[in-house]
């Protein structure tokens, strides 16, 4: 062997020997005094009550903070039993049973669901070619609407799932082809814990209690307020002034109702870390995980990103590395677990508040445990001038979550992809700061944010040929410059008339009564107060919609759906009357500036009814 081969061939094995090594034990120099300072500096700076997280491997407990208290009137402090509502990280025990029954033939992810579940109402305009699967469930590629509303409102603490499924089924309607793009859906996973009743003759909660909860050994963890949770589980608050939340009884269980503490949710996050095995005791394969942990069924998969949703388990990537979980979020509580297993490190952090503080512990912890890891990034590919050209662009938000509030996707969603400097750039429309794209192939590129995330966008093509970006739990369509920024400038500048409207009616009243003091008359009065009204209306709207929190109120025939219905209508009345008002008062106008001003605010008046009348916001009805 030649002097060079031998240097080569000596790198190469001590860069093997290194990488396996540290994918064994995790870097013994994580500061965790570091981290605990930050973290209750954090608490404080957010005022968030009560916080649990860990840092663990593969088979042992690195790190523990209880922080805060469990219920801001009774002060009691948290405590390693304290439970927190996971949300969401609920789906990740359905994918994980799903997988039990896959192992053993019972189901397959390419099943079709009208032919296991014919009952189960949901509609799907190209179920002849391309029927929704149960691989679209878990990867939530179904193209279902997420809950409406009346479903997230509906609060009964032991609806069986079966009727809980057949209420409100008409979210369940595939807005695009099953199996093109993620769009996260709270109504899938409950459909594929009824397909593993239907299979086992079990109740679903029965299942998972005797497959994962019993062998992981969490006797505490449950799906409802009862048990443990009566005395361990923590109160919810909501916002940074942490108004207390009641329980949610969740209307679909299997979708997010469990309650834990971190350290019962920590034995499922390490049996993931060791492919399937805890304690000796054999979960699922190590095949399943590793599919759990790949998406497969979007465009950006299949053009070759292994980023995104899989079964019920998400990918970040923080400095290159794959970490895999999920998060979960409830009215007023919060919770994440992450893990990569090849640095056989893995967190969880729950809190009891949707407050600011969740976001920054979150980015502490990685922070603290990736400090002194080197990044990895994939080497950068080398442009050309057509890739570049097909890439550049804007983007409009696209393929929405819950089509109820795409309004305000479709108005401020948008990004711009541009070169400057021989480097690319992303930037959201609407604030945010411009980062730099790496490319990684000729549709592919790195996000690289401050904060040493580093997610994987993709460029593709719909159905329809049109050009789209994905990524990041982003779903974007291209659109033209103009397309991109009137909606901005147009919606901007609706809302800056709101606030001069608001305003200019005060001025109106005062300067009527004052010159009707003096014997004098203030022009087309009638019509100022009809723009008024309109001002107040929409204002009103836009007021009860923002303090009803997560919409539960709105899903309810209450004071704040009335509120949003009533003024929703007074809006395009007011506007259309405003209209007729001034066009007959016009020539009494004496001043042209004023003349202008008021023609200028029912112009905007007629814009923003005629987009609530395009999304059906005129006399909504949000409780049906």
């Amino acid at each position: 062997m030649k002097p060079n081969s031998i240097k080569l061939f000596a790198c190469s094995v001590l860069l093997v020997s290194t990488t396996l090594l540290f994918a064994q034990s995790p870097p013994r120099s994580i500061q965790f005094d570091t981290l605990t300072k930050r973290v209750d500096d954090i608490i404080k700076k957010h005022k968030t009550p009560g916080v649990q997280v860990l840092v663990f491997t593969k088979d042992s407990l690195l790190y523990k903070h209880n922080a805060g208290v469990k219920n801001l009137k009774t002060k009691e402090p948290v405590t390693d039993q304290t439970m927190f509502r996971l949300g969401s990280i609920t789906k990740s025990f359905v994918a994980v049973s799903a997988l039990m029954l896959i192992e053993k033939g019972q189901l397959k992810l390419s099943d079709e669901l009208k032919k296991l579940a014919p009952e189960i109402q949901f509609s799907n305009p190209w179920e002849a070619t391309d029927p929704v699967r149960v691989v679209h469930l878990l990867e939530h590629t179904t193209g279902f609407d997420d809950l409406a509303l009346k479903a997230y409102a509906f609060n009964e603490p032991n609806i069986a799932l079966e009727k809980g499924l057949a209420l409100y089924p008409e979210s369940r309607h595939s807005r695009w082809r099953p199996g093109t793009f993620m769009s996260y859906c709270n109504s899938g996973p409950p459909v594929v814990a009824r397909l593993i009743e239907k299979k086992t003759g079990q109740e679903y909660e029965s299942f998972v209690k005797q497959r994962i909860f019993e062998p992981l050994g969490q006797r505490s963890i449950t799906f409802r307020n009862d048990g443990a949770a009566l005395r361990n589980l923590v109160t919810n608050y909501s916002g940074e002034d942490n108004d207390e939340e009641t329980y949610w009884n969740i209307i679909l269980r299997p979708a997010g109702s469990l309650n834990a503490p971190a350290l019962e949710l920590m034995p499922f996050v390490q049996m993931l870390m060791n492919r399937g095995i805890y304690r000796g005791n054999q979960l699922v394969q190590p095949s399943s995980v590793d599919r759990m942990e790949l998406p497969t069924t979007t465009l950006a998969a299949r053009a070759g990103s292994k980023e995104g949703y899989g079964l019920h388990n998400y990918t970040t990537s923080y400095k290159g590395y794959l970490f895999h979980g999920h998060d979960g979020g409830v009215n007023g509580g919060l919770a994440r677990y992450l893990y990569n297993s090849e640095l056989n490190l893995g967190f969880v952090v729950l809190v009891n508040s949707t407050g600011g503080g969740f976001g920054d512990i979150t980015n502490a912890v990685l922070d603290a445990i990736m400090k002194n890891v080197p990044k990895r990034l994939p080497p950068a590919y080398k442009l050309s001038d057509s890739d570049k050209e097909k890439l550049t662009g804007y983007y409009r938000g696209s393929n929405p979550r819950n089509d109820s509030f795409y309004f305000l996707e479709w108005l401020a969603g948008g990004v711009q992809v541009y070169e400057y400097k021989d480097f690319l750039f992303m930037k959201n429309m609407v604030g945010g700061e411009a980062t730099q794209l790496q490319p990684v192939g000729a549709n592919r590129f790195i996000r690289l944010d401050k904060k040493g995330n580093t997610p994987e966008f993709v460029v593709s093509q719909n159905d329809d040929g049109q050009k789209v970006l994905i990524g990041d739990w982003v779903n974007t369509t291209e659109t033209s410059a103009v397309g991109a920024w009137l909606p901005i400038i147009l919606g901007g500048f609706a809302l800056f008339l709101l606030v001069v409207g608001v305003l200019a009616g005060l001025i109106w009243l005062i300067r009527y009564f004052v010159l009707r003091r003096n014997g004098q008359k203030l022009s087309a009065m009638p019509a100022r107060m009809i723009i008024w009204g309109y001002t107040i209306a929409l204002l009103t709207m836009i007021m009860a919609v923002a303090v009803s929190g997560r919409g539960f109120e709105l899903g309810n025939q209450g004071l704040p759906s009335l509120l949003v219905f009533a003024s929703s209508l007074l809006t395009a009345l007011f506007a259309v009357g405003a209209l007729v008002s001034l066009i007959r008062a016009n020539k009494r106008i004496p001043a042209k500036a004023d003349r202008v001003f008021l023609w200028v605010m029912v112009f905007s008046a007629l814009l923003v009814v005629g987009y609530m009348l395009a999304w059906g916001l005129v006399g909504v009805r949000t409780w049906a």
